[in-house]
């Protein structure tokens, strides 16, 4: 049996707005709001992906640096999301060429929980932001993403790889209430704070929810494309009946929690 994919895939920076760019949208103003950015800093997002926070940081009148890994995702950010305060760069975010204390702050969001090297990565946001700034992330907790995990669980049942996917997800320890706070507080920051932000994710029609599925981005949606089309219209079947809910085919707005920390760096 080949086993599940558990690196996130991230090769198609439009079938990633369709997959989850507009629910992060809806994620950065709430996230900044929380994170305290103010105008005229230096910040950067780590693993900023198609841009999307990294511009919600420049039009609050931030100086931004974008940094990712994927090319294509980067093409996307500078075709879509560019801004005269903004910088992307292609590099390792476990290992940035950035100097010590070079920002103000470090951010990140919908990174860190895929990512196996996290404790690497949060350690080097500290070391680029001087003392007294702040290191702020944002990830999905995978008990409160009620449209994953409609397919997750349905999927569970019909095949294995899907359930030894949904166990590592649910599994990781930073995804739950206080994770990423333990995390924080080990790798040295300061007063550690740990809240949720509900996103409201509105799908017009079940055709709309389960295309999300259908992008190849992200790692269940590469494990469905994997999977043999019978089990995989099973699954479907499934999931457009805990969709409809015996209700007409239509508009449904579903919530996804994401777990919010952010730390200072001690002087």
């Amino acid at each position: 049996m080949q086993p599940p994919p558990m690196r996130y895939a991230a090769t198609d920076p439009d079938r990633y707005e369709h997959f989850m760019g507009r629910w992060s949208e809806r994620l950065a103003g709430g996230f900044l709001a929380f994170v305290g950015v103010a105008p005229g800093t230096h910040v950067l997002d780590v693993g900023c992906g198609t841009g999307v926070l990294t511009k919600a940081l420049a039009d609050a009148g931030a100086v931004a640096t974008g940094i990712d890994a994927s090319e294509p995702y980067l093409g996307g950010a500078r075709q879509y999301r560019s801004h005269p305060n903004i910088a992307y760069e292609r590099g390792d975010i476990r290992r940035m060429h950035f100097a010590d204390s070079a920002f103000d702050a470090a951010v990140s969001t919908l990174v860190l929980d895929v990512l196996p090297e996290v404790e690497q990565v949060v350690a080097e946001m500290r070391r680029v932001v001087r003392p007294g700034g702040t290191v702020a992330s944002g990830i999905h907790d995978y008990w409160g993403f009620s449209t994953l995990n409609a397919v997750m669980d349905t999927g569970a049942v019909l095949d294995q790889r899907v359930a030894v996917l949904r166990d590592a997800m649910r599994a990781h320890p930073l995804v739950g209430a206080n994770g990423q706070a333990a995390l924080w507080r080990r790798t040295g920051l300061l007063d550690v704070t740990e809240v949720p932000i509900v996103v409201d994710c509105d799908y017009p029609s079940f055709a709309d929810y389960w295309a999300t599925w259908a992008t190849g981005q992200g790692r269940l949606s590469v494990l469905l494309l994997q999977l043999p089309e019978d089990v995989r219209r099973e699954i479907e079947r499934h999931v457009r009946a805990w969709y409809l809910a015996g209700m007409p085919d239509g508009s449904r707005t579903c919530p996804m929690v994401i777990r919010c920390v952010r730390g200072i760096v001690p002087g």
